[in-house]
């Protein structure tokens, strides 16, 4: 059942306005003024919290002190209806005036990096460097600032503004699937903030994670010779895995190499001197449509398979991740939506001096995936210039996080006050 400020922004919708609702003049607004300078003021303080927040470890399914400090400063902010799920996302609730839309602004509080791994940042200049400098923790302290920003100013929004910290983001979106699937709330729009400042996706990648198990009963080295072996089985699999016929290379993507088969883990046996009962790896496939996500999965399946049957072992394989897209919607569609255009604006607006123009680019890999496979329009953006994430080497600019979160602000206002 649509509530009265959802049929409002829908009539908005329907009536054409297909276009973005930022303007500059938003940002003579002395409320808002007031806002970015208190962002300004606090520059050197930010840079230090995102510090020490990136240095609280949080590998996926172990990220619950990093939960208890944000849920901490939500409750610091007044945010209403702070819930912490049994999964450990956390959210919160500022409201509007009312007669907007509710927007989610969500940043993953989970990284890659496994539990043990340094997280110490090291600062050479405007640099900073260490594995979750950026993804997603940039986002994450961004925006909390963007939060507190509009609370020291004031500022008023027609539309309430959910702040979700999610988990489980590295491991397949889990934690944004939860919390939409369950937490009762029904969005108008969602805003994934986990980009580089320089992105603005609008789409959604087609991701399958699957993981095939090859067994056998085993034997000692002595007497493996000509028996069936999980190990060999892999092997014979991953190499064909990597001659599937692949479609040309989709342009426009940056860096970005699509469609891919990638083998990401592997392992099995437990001695030096033994054939291992069980082998098993990992293929993580992504495609920009279903079609040819479809296909691809079906020629894996089946080169999988075909490996166990050519080496005479047991074989059986888990699907760790796939997401339904029967209800997004089309691409021009998610292109044209003012969620989009809006933030696309907002990031040209307050990006880099001399930096090239930003362009909306149909892909994703964040928790916006999860928004547009159930029809809810969505777009991932971000507020610092970071390279080389899920990486040991990983680093972000440092001043870049106060105009990241100056366009967060103005990105949230325009959504919520149109």
């Amino acid at each position: 059942m649509l509530n009265r400020a959802s049929l409002l922004f829908l009539a908005v919708f329907s009536a054409g306005a297909q276009t973005s609702w930022f303007q500059p003049s938003l940002l003579t607004k002395p409320e808002i003024q007031k806002a970015m300078q208190s962002v300004d003021d606090r520059g050197p303080a930010i840079v230090e919290e995102w510090i020490r927040l990136v240095e609280i470890p949080s590998p996926s399914t172990h990220e619950q002190e990093r939960a208890k400090y944000i849920r901490a400063e939500m409750e610091k902010l007044g945010l209403s209806d702070i819930r912490v799920d049994d999964i450990s996302n956390v959210s919160g609730v500022r409201k509007g005036t009312g007669g907007g839309p509710t927007v989610v602004f969500a940043a993953h509080t989970d990284t890659v990096f496994p539990e043990g791994t340094p997280v110490k940042v090291k600062r050479e200049g405007d640099i900073l460097r260490a594995p979750g400098i950026g993804d997603d923790t940039s986002n994450l302290m961004a925006t909390l600032e963007m939060f507190r920003a509009l609370n020291r100013a004031g500022v008023r929004t027609k539309g309430d503004l959910i702040f979700l910290a999610s988990v489980q983001e590295e491991l397949g979106l889990l934690g944004a699937k939860h919390w939409l699937e369950t937490s009762g709330y029904k969005p108008d729009l969602f805003v994934a903030v986990d980009l580089s400042a320089n992105q603005v996706w609008y789409g959604a990648l087609r991701i399958d994670n699957l993981k095939f198990f090859y067994t056998s009963p085993g034997a000692h080295t002595m007497e493996s010779r000509g028996a069936p072996s999980p190990a060999k089985a892999v092997a014979k699999a991953i190499t064909a895995m990597y001659e599937i016929p692949l479609p040309p290379l989709a342009e426009g993507l940056d860096s970005f190499k699509l469609p891919v088969i990638n083998v990401g883990m592997l392992g099995g046996g437990t001695v030096f001197n033994a054939i291992p009962r069980e082998a098993w790896f990992t293929v993580d496939l992504r495609s920009l449509d279903s079609g040819t996500q479809d296909r691809l999965q079906t020629a894996v399946i089946s080169t999988a398979r075909a490996a166990a049957e050519q080496e005479h072992v047991g074989f059986r394989m888990e699907r760790k991740m796939g997401i339904d897209y029967s209800k997004a919607r089309p691409r021009e569609e998610r292109l044209n939506h003012p969620v989009v255009q809006t933030a696309l604006a907002t990031a040209n607006h307050f990006r880099k001096k001399g930096t090239p123009e930003i362009h909306p680019v149909d892909v994703g890999s964040t928790d916006a995936n999860i928004a547009v496979s159930m029809g809810i329009p969505a777009v991932a953006v971000g507020a610092v210039i970071e390279n080389m994430p899920h990486r040991l080497e990983e680093n972000a600019e440092a001043s870049s996080i106060v105009p990241g979160i100056k366009s967060l602000l103005a990105l949230a206002v325009s959504l919520t006050t149109h």
